[in-house]
């Protein structure tokens, strides 16, 4: 089993390194792109929340988890977007398709650790408007990028104390983000095309704490805070002009690359922003669990001057998670019904982003079910309708449903057998 497992693990990275294109809001166009990933399906559809610590998940956003492991924990998840575009007279539906994450966690005597790979942004986006040049020639501008950037991760976590663990998660990222800019004149058969490439490479660190203390026979209190410091990440950069037509399909003309290096922007920092985490929650286990958690993000010190944007400013953002989860009863014999795990969260994120001298909401109302399978590995299945934008102040309104599936496979390791 663990062979045939680790074989499916390997081709769905293979298939997500090769193609990611996991977005297709406008928005992606700022910062490093759409973030993707907000926790393991579990997490999201209890609102994001990373306080809830078991023995048998991999929580992928608190590397403390790890500390609490006891069974070998394979997880993957998938998702399915519909977004809803509408602004002015622009109204459009369109879809996607992505990898959320894939990891091991292997918990060992004294510690447990775990690995994977992660999609923590992507950009796909076509965007155009047409203008008039003195009145008679029309004139269309076309936007288009696509790519993003991923992490592979490695995190550590121990249970140092009967109530405490403690745990960091190193992240590699690497990817790469393609923007280009387009602008083609009526009656003329070529028009003209800025393509700019930036391939971002680069160390960041996670690190966690987690308490969980009994306040009554089978209830238990569960609190944590993270912090991920601000990390900076290069790019290598290109950048070339090139005659082509609307559709690069009919043909190309001439290409002309630039000569960065000859004015220092062949490589450039990128600067992430540092992001910290805390909450708490309460629950009976095995039974229901409660939890708020507050996260604050220092993207007004985000930097990437060579994809720089016009119109586009950052600044400090925040969001607040709500979330639980109710089991009617994980005992039950007789009702496989009972023992499905019903979950359910909202957020709201101020994402530090300014569009148009407006900053950039997003809020999201998620739901779930926890189905069991063979031993204590489990399907997570749900939904999160959300929303972007407002629709006005030259900002376009962005309503999205996401239907996401989450497998958690586990199996057991390092154990002596008693009888061949």
């Amino acid at each position: 089993m663990i062979r045939s497992t680790l074989s499916v693990f390997v081709l769905l990275a293979g298939s997500f390194l090769y193609s990611q294109y996991g977005t297709n809001s406008p928005y992606s166009y700022t910062g490093l792109g759409e973030i993707n990933f907000k926790g393991t399906q579990i997490n999201r559809f209890m609102g994001g929340l990373e306080i809830y610590n078991d023995s048998i998940h991999a929580n992928l956003s608190n590397p403390s988890s790890y500390g609490t492991l006891k069974l070998t924990n394979y997880s993957v998840g998938l998702n399915y977007r519909i977004n809803h575009l509408k602004g002015g007279e622009v109204r459009k539906s369109l879809n996607s398709a992505s990898l959320d994450y894939i990891g091991v966690a292997i918990p060992t005597r004294r510690f447990g650790f775990g690995f994977g790979i992660i999609p923590y942004t992507s950009v796909g986006y076509r965007l155009s408007h047409s203008e008039s040049l003195n009145g008679e020639e029309d004139v269309i501008n076309v936007f288009d990028g696509e790519g993003g950037v991923n992490k592979a991760f490695f995190s550590l976590g121990f249970k140092a104390l009967k109530y405490f663990s403690f745990g960091a998660t190193f992240n590699y990222n690497f990817g790469q983000i393609i923007q280009e800019t387009g602008r083609y004149q009526n009656q003329v058969s070529l028009g003209t095309v800025l393509e700019n490439k930036s391939s971002i490479s680069g160390v960041d660190l996670k690190f966690a704490a987690h308490l969980e203390i009994p306040i009554r026979e089978t209830m238990k209190m569960q609190a944590m805070i993270s912090y991920a410091p601000q990390a900076n990440l290069t790019s290598t950069n290109s950048r070339r002009y090139s005659t082509q037509a609307l559709s690069s399909a009919t043909g190309f003309g001439e290409r002309l690359e630039i000569d960065l290096a000859a004015v220092g922007l062949n490589k450039s920092n990128v600067r992430i922003p540092n992001v910290v985490s805390s909450g708490v929650g309460v629950g009976k286990e095995r039974k229901w669990f409660a939890g708020a958690q507050y996260t604050m993000n220092g993207m007004g010190d985000f930097s990437h001057k060579f994809l720089s944007t016009p119109d586009v400013d950052y600044q400090n953002g925040y969001q607040i998670s709500l979330g639980g989860f109710y089991i009617p009863d994980y005992r039950s014999i007789t009702s496989y019904w009972k023992r499905i795990v019903f979950r359910m969260g909202f957020r709201h994120e101020l994402t530090g982003i300014i569009v148009n001298n407006f900053g950039l909401k997003e809020t999201g109302i998620n739901f779930g079910v926890g189905l069991p399978l063979a031993g204590f590995s489990n399907a997570n299945v749900g939904f999160e309708y959300g929303s972007r934008g407002n629709g006005k102040e030259s900002l376009l309104k962005e309503n999205f449903w996401s239907f996401r599936i989450g497998f958690s496979l586990n199996d057991r390791w390092f154990v002596k057998r008693k009888f061949n």
